[in-house]
């Protein structure tokens, strides 16, 4: 979905004198470090259960396509799972299913809160624009993103993320790099 942006030139294969190589190890390092952490978009168990509740300033359904439009200090509540958002576009798949939601953060970053694991740190992720696909488990946030957990952080341009495989993905990006920010206790198993 996020294509590499093309080089514009082509380094040799690295040599350990090439000082870019010492630190692509270290980006390769953390990143892997990254995603052994339990940082988690899924809620509760049990989350999925609860009565939904939407407030938002205006509403539109269209029940013969499907799609849903929440507008102006949007807040959606189920359970432990909090998103605010200015602008939220469901739309359902005939058998009335959510296929995708995005929200969109205007004036402020579109913000999702979640308890992933009983006992875990509350979950933080912000962006622009969350974008969510509850059949592939996959969410997308763009923009200004940071997710953070305790006293972990994760910012980029994008962060990708995959809930069935636990998989965290930051593509490349021409408008920023990712940082990590792992609390020690992390490191140990």
């Amino acid at each position: 979905m996020y294509p590499h942006p093309k080089p514009h030139h082509r380094r040799p294969a690295a040599c350990p004198r090439d000082p870019g190589h010492s630190k692509w190890n270290s980006m390769k390092f953390l990143f892997f470090i990254f995603l052994l952490m339990p940082v988690s978009l899924l809620a509760l168990e049990g989350d999925d259960t609860q009565v939904m509740h939407i407030i938002s300033d205006a509403s539109t359904f269209n029940y013969k396509t499907g799609t849903n439009i929440y507008e102006g200090h949007v807040k959606i509540d189920q359970g432990t799972t909090h998103l605010t958002a200015d602008r939220v576009v469901t739309t359902n798949n005939s058998k009335h299913k959510m296929e995708e939601a995005i929200a969109y953060g205007l004036t402020e970053l579109a913000e999702y809160t979640t308890v992933p694991k009983p006992n875990d740190p509350v979950l933080h992720a912000k962006a622009k624009v969350i974008k969510y696909y509850p059949a592939k488990s996959m969410v997308y946030l763009e923009g200004n993103v940071i997710v953070t957990q305790g006293k972990n952080i994760f910012q980029g341009p994008v962060i990708v993320y995959n809930m069935k495989d636990q998989i965290v993905t930051a593509p490349p990006s021409k408008t920023g790099r990712a940082t990590i920010i792992i609390e020690p206790g992390q490191l140990t198993s």
